[in-house]
């Protein structure tokens, strides 16, 4: 033992002498003084009295000193490189953390900062990626954050997510015509943008077991705001069941991976075919070991900015299953890339369907509430002319396949999924030449740590197929530089080479039916 840590141990030893001296005093005192009262007239009582009060007011005050110089003894030791453990610590530990019971134990090995994530707010495990809430599919997933408050009867604890970008469509004139041969305005974009930002409170209240999240959802891009939250219960490993704002599990990128993907938004493919968030019930938990299911039911496929008045009595669902064979796990909140090196293979397959009766959600002679649902040319099925002119869509039935497959190894990552979607049952202001529209498409990406914990390159490409379209399809190249050892902050810069985009989206990288190079550049931040 060196001399450093030889002092420390004394010190901590002569601390712990006194505490325990002063407690036999304590212990001691009121007998003698209870035994001198007997004999004593009611003045003299009172006067012990009050010295009593005096002397448990010195002592208090040396315990709470005592206290400070421990508590500083066990900061110095667990600073130091010799210990292998933690020290005791000189009080009981708080209540598990919200995570520590709804993380399925196939997730522990990469997900252990999330469980950790509220003792004594130990700011050290910050660098560390956030496990997130299992329960949480979507993008409204917490980070670590900062416990503010925690008692007997509650937590609460503060995150946040940040993405500022330039963004860069090229080139900047274009024009191009759908398939019945109307001209598609194309404006490509040039800006910079203080593009999302989400702010997160988690927690729970009177048991770990019943837990909370809150959001203000943003995009800088369209001024559009979001606030909302869900509760949960956690009944075990095998079931935590919720209710208000989820997303449906449909799509690989929906299933609590945000924002640990290779960029910072979505590939063509994905965004085109992929279902939304609403407002429901759902659960998450292990199947069988390594084997986790998630559902949602829920009131459409996107009920953000969307009034109950607007809502009709149809409900949606969907539900997804994953496989983890080798490992049980694929990285903190299964995400993309192998920023943390796996030493031994992991593996993931997933298999996913959502169903979801859509409606217009606006009069004919406005424009169309609901822009959810594009054809392979990046029309809204819902506006007018988008499948006859002059004809009116204004219910349609969306149904959506999906199966993924993805491997890690050794900071190499590997993944693809494919997608089935069709639309039928429509009901329109007129005769329509097609009864369904059928769409298949898929994406591959695969990226490699090159540096650890520094520095990765990916690539990607995604195909939409079917009909109305020109086979978009697009071929991506990407970096990411992680400056500070963490994937929590990192800076991305990426070039889509992209041919007759069927997405149009002012928050993505897409602008519908654009052909061409699209230049991005961003910073994010989650914590």
């Amino acid at each position: 033992m060196n001399k450093p840590a030889l002092t420390t141990t004394l010190h901590t030893a002569l601390v712990l002498l006194v505490v325990a001296a002063t407690s036999r005093s304590l212990s001691a005192q009121p007998a003698e003084v209870a035994a001198q009262t007997e004999t004593k007239k009611p003045a003299d009582v009172l006067n012990a009295i009050d010295q009593l009060i005096e002397q448990n007011r010195k002592l208090e005050q040396q315990n709470r000193e005592l206290m400070q110089q421990i508590n500083s003894l066990r900061q110095s030791i667990a600073n130091q490189d010799g210990p292998a453990e933690d020290p005791p610590r000189a009080q009981s530990p708080p209540p598990a953390p919200p995570n520590t019971s709804a993380t399925p134990p196939s997730s522990t090995a990469n997900q252990s900062s999330s469980q950790r994530q509220s003792n004594d707010d130990d700011k050290t495990l910050l660098p560390e990626a956030s496990g997130g809430n299992p329960a949480i599919f979507g993008e409204f997933n917490p980070g670590r954050g900062f416990t503010v408050a925690k008692g007997e009867y509650g937590e609460l604890n503060l995150s946040g997510y940040m993405a500022v970008r330039y963004l860069n469509q090229l080139p900047p004139n274009q024009n191009e015509t759908d398939h019945l041969g109307k001209p598609i305005p194309i404006e490509p974009r040039n800006d910079f943008q203080f593009h999302r930002v989400m702010l997160f409170s988690q927690g729970w209240l009177f048991t770990p077991k019943f837990q909370y999240s809150t959001f203000v959802w943003t995009v800088q891009d369209t001024n559009q705001v979001a606030v909302g939250g869900a509760v949960y219960y956690v009944f075990g490993k095998y079931l935590t069941l919720g209710g208000g704002w989820n997303a449906y599990p449909g799509t690989q990128s929906l299933q609590g991976s945000h924002p640990y993907w290779e960029s910072y938004d979505r590939v063509m493919a994905d965004e085109f075919f992929r279902p939304y968030f609403s407002q429901g019930v759902f659960a998450q938990g292990d199947l069988l070991p390594r084997l986790q299911y998630r559902w949602m039911v829920g009131n459409n496929n996107s009920n953000l900015d969307i009034p109950a008045t607007k809502l009709d009595r149809d409900l949606s669902a969907g539900f997804a299953i994953s496989w983890l064979p080798t490992t049980g796990e694929f990285g903190p909140r299964g995400a993309f890339g192998d920023y943390e090196r796996h030493k031994k293979l992991a593996t993931r397959f997933n298999l996913a369907y959502t169903y979801s009766p859509e409606e217009r959600q606006s009069p004919i002679d406005e424009a169309a509430g609901n822009t959810t649902l594009r054809l392979a040319d990046s029309l809204n099925l819902f506006d007018t002319g988008a499948l006859a002119n002059g004809v009116t869509v204004t219910r349609a039935k969306y149904q959506l396949v999906s199966a993924a497959a993805g491997m890690k190894y050794r900071g190499f990552w590997l993944q693809g999924e494919g997608y089935g979607r069709k639309l039928d049952d429509f009901i329109a202001d007129g005769p329509l030449p097609v009864k369904n529209i059928r769409n298949t498409g898929f994406y591959v990406q695969a990226a490699d740590m090159i540096v650890p914990n520094r520095f990765e390159l990916y690539a990607s490409t995604s195909y939409v197929l079917g009909e109305f379209g020109h086979h978009p399809h697009e071929f991506i190249v990407g970096s990411n530089y992680y400056p500070w050892n963490t994937r929590n902050l990192r800076l991305n810069l990426q070039l889509i080479n992209v041919s007759h985009s069927p997405v149009s989206s002012t928050f993505g990288f897409y602008t519908g039916q654009i052909t061409g190079q699209v230049l991005s550049i961003g910073f994010t931040t989650l914590y």
